[in-house]
């Protein structure tokens, strides 16, 4: 009964195409933050109060974030960061599959990784890091972007977030928010919106909205915005539900 909405970080999984503002999202929250930006993406975060590290697409790439993720959670427990970014996922694996080739020579018959060897090091590596970043004591969003699955026709027959193998249904597990971003014209203006259910083939889900549905299905991209609705500082009505 000692749990409430402001007792707990937001940790949010942020899932969408490229454009859908989920950087923008990201860069709506809480100050002095910190961005590990492994999609060249900083650029979102311009006036705020971000740190951040950027990293090459490598072996030593991924050594460096080790280095960075050790300094970084050091600063959150001495209260300096309120807020870690990783932007994003989908290339953080990428860098992943870098290591693993570096750990292990082996080669596939065009040279590339191997399913049952490589694979496997970087779901191994993945979930370990991904792991200590929900355990950081701050907000923590988590951005990747889409992957549509196609049947042999040619037809959609689902969208995840866009990791190696299994990652891609592991992962959104790891959270107990995961938001797609979606825009939509109102008016002649572009808006840019946060899915907090399960619309169609996106499968987001919020947690904290709990049996209430504090949070409307599509609400504005912003961690404020957010944060007043689960709070009861604004209530959802038939204008910002299943719009």
């Amino acid at each position: 009964k000692d749990v409430t909405v402001k007792t707990e970080w937001l940790k949010v999984m942020s899932v969408g195409e490229s454009g859908t503002g989920k950087s923008s999202f990201a860069a709506s929250f809480p100050t002095p933050g910190f961005v590990f930006d492994f999609g060249n993406e900083i650029i979102s975060y311009r006036g705020k109060d971000f740190d951040y590290e950027q990293y090459e697409l490598n072996a030593t790439g991924w050594a460096k974030y080790e280095r960075d993720f050790v300094n970084v959670k050091k600063a959150v427990s001495e209260g300096k960061y309120y807020t870690v970014v990783v932007d994003n996922v989908s290339a953080m694996t990428d860098l992943a599959m870098e290591k693993a080739l570096q750990l292990d020579p082996k080669r596939s018959a065009t040279n590339g990784p191997i399913w049952n060897v490589h694979y496997g090091m970087v779901k191994n590596l993945m979930e370990g890091r991904l792991r200590q970043l929900i355990n950081l004591n701050c907000n923590l969003v988590l951005i990747a972007h889409i992957d549509t699955q196609k049947d042999e026709n040619g037809a959609i027959i689902g969208v995840e977030p866009s990791m190696t193998g299994s990652l891609s249904a592991d992962v959104p597990a790891y959270f107990h928010e995961v938001y797609y971003h979606s825009t939509r014209k109102e008016g002649g203006d572009t808006k840019w919106l946060v899915q907090t259910v399960p619309i169609g083939r996106n499968h987001g889900r919020s947690r904290l909205s709990g049996t209430e549905r504090l949070l409307p299905d599509l609400v504005e991209n912003n961690y404020n915005e957010i944060m007043d609705y689960l709070m009861g500082k604004k209530k959802k009505s038939s204008t910002t539900t299943n719009k």
